[in-house]
């Protein structure tokens, strides 16, 4: 069976390989490393030995048949980077000619694919598709043979070459733009009848689409095509969709009075919900006139409930809403009549529908209810909403602490032998929630490490697999955004051992983000050692000491924002290992006189760590060294914090300020940052407690 202990023995060697690579980055330094520090990257690619045939040759005969390489040795493989990174200098510098002499020494590396696309898209004509078909047919599958079709369509559509794109045409990786490109490539190659119907199908989307599309849409409407149905189907499909503009811009292919009356109703009645009580103009009980319906009842819901509450009863009775549309419904109004002060009569509605809201919603209205009682410290009422969870969602943590909770609030249950066996129960979990039962009974925090276990046999198997071998090496190369693609390309058909595998290897590898995130696609929890990693220590430490924060802290920053992935960055443009936003980063750095130029350095450790921590200092000295609110507003904002404590008023305890923080991820980011801190501290060898007495005692 794999032995944990060599592989974080390779860790660490791997370290000091990837700063000696760095420093040299040279063929002869990579060849006097020797074998041991590389042996956590041994690759299955054979010896990297000068070929007397072309390269060329080689992609024109190789069969994915071919019997097995050998094992490189680690000094080849040392060599074979070496010889990748000084390719990558002659691509950068357009020395092709230089490199289709160097790259006949790389025939054998997992990233020779990559050397001979680069040379094909540098120099992408129609002279050359004898090249491109032998790369599409021997990488066939690959992340770089669709990227390279793709491209290579792309060049045959501007210059109209219809019969070659239909050749080339994937249908299972084309993207819109060039689905429509095939279809126009149909009508011009006189295949109208499929043209036309395809076309339709794509223009139909309730969304609009690539400009690419332009040209064959552009033939539809012409000649005519885009009948008043097919018109009134993607008007709604957009009105659910909330794409206003398109809806507007589809008025144009309706014409006849029946269409144009009903798109005026529709579109008016998305916009100003009061047009429900116009009953005589909804009889049709089609699914879009249901979904229309659906959206305007929930839309007057938080305004009028009781008007919604009035309208929807009529409704039900012309039209047939399936369970998901009526727990929607249903949900809106509870919530409008409980939001303007009618509480008993938004209980009582929501009792009445208590098994659709449960069944359909997984018990999402009814934990809104809990959180409710909690806001007003209504322990009755928390206590009776608690009971009418589904019980799946009495499992989970949070809801079996805030029974324990409500059970230590009624004098009745305070001594009950059941509220002691709750509480040693959920102090098994490593769980934030788990952490704060086994204070309660003053017991040490459940770790529960348990390191998961892999076959060797499948753990090569993993490895050796193409676009694991390619994944490995951009990795060590330092292309993250390649390396993604080939990992995710790699486990598309994997089951629950390949991704423990896939875990195992990636954490050898250092690629801590891949390994975090291959174990939780296992749903294998409790490896603390892969899942918890103590990576950047000396960043870390560095930024930690300096920020005046206690480093533990930091690691559980990291782990949380970005599973150490140092090229993160977030959708709204947070960046790096601590997500730091580039405005963010502009006025803290000015403000500590810290160095920082461009957002691009965000992305490296020794610019972000220590911007981050700072910033995260200044919060808690903004927030009375609290690390519950600062974590919040290092998440949300402080200015969204300062509105919450206002809102609260000083009158909350803490888990129930943090129960009722309004945005779902922010209250899991608090939760995980103070429950990582946790993990982390004993991993440093630190003992202190997850909240401090005074963070406990503050009433927020």
């Amino acid at each position: 069976m794999f032995s944990r202990q060599t592989a974080y023995n390779l860790v660490s060697q791997l370290s000091l390989l990837n700063h000696a690579l760095l420093n040299c980055g040279l063929l002869v330094c990579a060849l006097s490393l020797g074998t041991t520090a590389l042996a956590g990257f041994s690759s299955s690619a054979s010896a990297n030995t000068v070929s007397a045939a072309t390269d060329s040759t080689a992609l024109d005969n190789s069969s994915p048949s071919a019997a097995p390489k050998p094992i490189a040795t680690d000094t080849q493989l040392a060599a074979q980077r070496a010889l990748y990174t000084q390719s990558l200098k002659l691509i950068g510098n357009r020395e092709w000619q230089k490199l289709r002499r160097q790259r006949t020494q790389l025939i054998d590396y997992p990233l020779y694919p990559y050397l001979l696309y680069a040379d094909l898209i540098a120099d992408l004509r129609y002279a050359r598709r004898h090249e491109v078909g032998n790369y599409l047919r021997r990488y066939k599958g690959s992340v770089k043979a669709q990227h390279l079709r793709a491209r290579w369509l792309d060049y045959l559509a501007r210059r109209a070459y219809w019969q070659a794109y239909t050749e080339y045409y994937d249908p299972q990786t084309a993207s819109v733009g060039r689905q429509c490109n095939f279809y126009l490539a149909q009508y011009r190659l006189d295949n109208k009848p499929l043209a036309i119907s395809e076309g339709l199908k794509l223009w139909s989307a309730g969304k609009s689409q690539p400009k690419t599309c332009d040209k064959l849409f552009g033939i539809l409407i012409k000649y005519k095509h885009i009948s008043e149905s097919l018109a009134w189907q993607r008007f709604n499909a957009a009105l659910a969709n909330h794409n206003f503009q398109l809806a507007r811009y589809l008025k144009r292919f309706l014409k006849s009075p029946q269409y144009l009356k009903r798109h005026q109703l529709y579109y008016d009645l998305d916009r100003n919900p009061w047009r429900l009580s116009q009953h005589r103009a909804f009889t049709s009980n089609s699914e879009e006139e249901r979904k229309v319906l659906e959206h305007g009842l929930i839309h007057l819901a938080p305004r009028d409930p009781n008007l919604s509450l009035k309208y929807w009863s009529r409704y039900q009775l012309s039209h047939e809403f399936n369970h998901q549309s009526q727990a929607k419904i249903v949900s809106a109004i509870v919530k409008g009549l409980y939001q303007k002060g009618h509480r008993a009569a938004s209980d009582s509605y929501f009792v009445d529908h208590l098994s659709l809201l449960n069944q359909t919603l997984g018990g999402e209205l009814t934990e809104w209810r809990i959180r409710q009682a909690l806001a007003e410290l209504d322990w009755p009422a928390a206590s009776i909403w608690l009971a009418r969870l589904p019980l799946a969602s009495q499992q989970k943590t949070v809801w079996r602490y805030w029974s324990i909770r409500s059970m230590e609030s009624n004098p009745a249950t305070t001594l009950s032998p059941e509220l002691n066996k709750l509480t040693r129960s959920l102090a098994r979990e490593r769980d934030f929630y788990g952490f704060l039962a086994s204070e309660k009974l003053d017991k040490t925090y459940s770790i529960n490490h348990n390191p998961a276990i892999v076959d060797d046999q499948l753990l090569r198997t993993i490895a050796n697999r193409p676009a694991m071998l390619r994944a490995r090496e951009l990795h060590f190369h330092g292309d993250s955004l390649d390396a993604n693609r080939e990992w995710a390309a790699a486990n598309k058909n994997y089951q629950r051992e390949d991704w423990i595998a896939a875990a195992v290897l990636a954490s050898q590898w250092q690629w801590h983000n891949k390994a975090i995130a291959a174990m939780g696609s296992a749903r294998y929890w409790d490896d603390v050692e892969i899942r918890f990693p103590l990576a950047y220590v000396q960043p870390i430490n560095q930024a930690a000491k300096k920020a005046g924060i206690e480093n533990y802290l930091l690691f559980a920053l990291a782990r949380q924002e970005s599973a150490f992935n140092a090229t993160a960055t977030s959708g709204a443009g947070a960046m790096g290992l601590v997500q730091v936003m580039p405005a963010t980063a502009k006025s803290t750095a000015r403000k500590h006189r810290l160095p920082y130029r461009s957002k691009k350095q965000l992305h490296t450790a020794s610019i972000n760590l220590p911007i981050g921590s700072t910033y995260y200092s200044d919060l808690l000295d903004r927030f009375g060294n609290n690390r519950i609110l600062a974590t919040a507003a290092y998440n949300a904002g402080p200015t969204r914090v300062d509105q919450w404590l206002r809102k609260s008023n000083g009158k909350l305890p803490f888990d129930v300020w943090m129960t009722l923080i309004p945005f779902k991820e922010t209250r899991s980011y608090v939760r995980n940052v103070m429950m990582y801190s946790v993990i982390y501290s004993r991993k440093l060898g630190m003992t202190p407690p997850m909240l401090q007495q005074h963070e406990r005692d503050r009433l927020l």
